[in-house]
């Protein structure tokens, strides 16, 4: 059997993997930590290999830094005992046993989608800046992070020596806070921000909670 039209699906062992999923090679392979999509399964009589497993054909991604390019080149080079370049590795059209591939891409017929909050808080001062970001489940608990952020910043912070000052501005609304100083604007400002995400989680994700 060939698997190549677009999302079709295949099942090995309690695995789903989908034409176009997105993969990355794990332990078991030379392209181990390599990022790519597979573009073909085949089995039984149809498998280009000997192999007693499907044949799962990927194309990956190059590395796109220089470490992770001269690693990839060392094992190559060692596998072929000859020297070898990245343009000299091929990277299409890669046939893969099941084990040297995991499946990231989720399935969205057994995946549960999460919402979360996310919490930014920045601030620049005369004498520091900086980015705080927290996640939560739960939107009361990051609405009461922000405020006392606010609080702290409004009691013994950057918005209570503007205040002090007679130089505070401040923006607001239910799940945004702005002040900045007022003639000062991007040198000294604070933002505290809630935003909704939503947050996909696979299968291999629920079952291991």
């Amino acid at each position: 059997m060939i698997v190549n039209r677009p999302n079709q699906k295949y099942e090995h062992l309690g695995v789903t993997y989908a034409i176009a999923a997105a993969v990355m090679a794990t332990e078991a392979s030379e392209y181990r930590g390599l990022y790519g999509t597979i573009t073909e399964i085949r089995d039984g009589s149809d498998r280009e290999t000997e192999n007693d497993t499907p044949d799962i054909y990927c194309c990956f991604e190059p590395p796109l830094f220089q470490e992770e390019i001269r690693e990839l080149e060392r094992r190559f080079t060692d596998l072929y005992q000859s020297p070898k370049k990245l343009d000299e590795i091929t990277l299409d059209m890669v046939i893969m046993a099941p084990e040297m591939v995991r499946v990231i891409s989720p399935d969205p017929s057994v995946c549960k989608i999460c919402k979360v909050y996310l919490l930014t808080m920045q601030f620049t001062t005369s004498w520091d800046s900086g980015c705080i970001t927290e996640l939560y489940a739960d939107y009361d608990m990051a609405r009461f992070a922000m405020l006392k952020g606010i609080r702290e910043e409004q009691a013994e912070g950057c918005i209570k020596d503007w205040a002090d000052r007679d130089a505070l501005e401040e923006e607001y609304c239910t799940d945004f806070y702005e002040a900045w100083h007022r003639d000062e604007y991007s040198e000294k400002h604070f933002t505290a921000s809630i935003e909704k995400l939503s947050l996909t989680l696979p299968q291999r994700i629920i079952a291991a909670e």
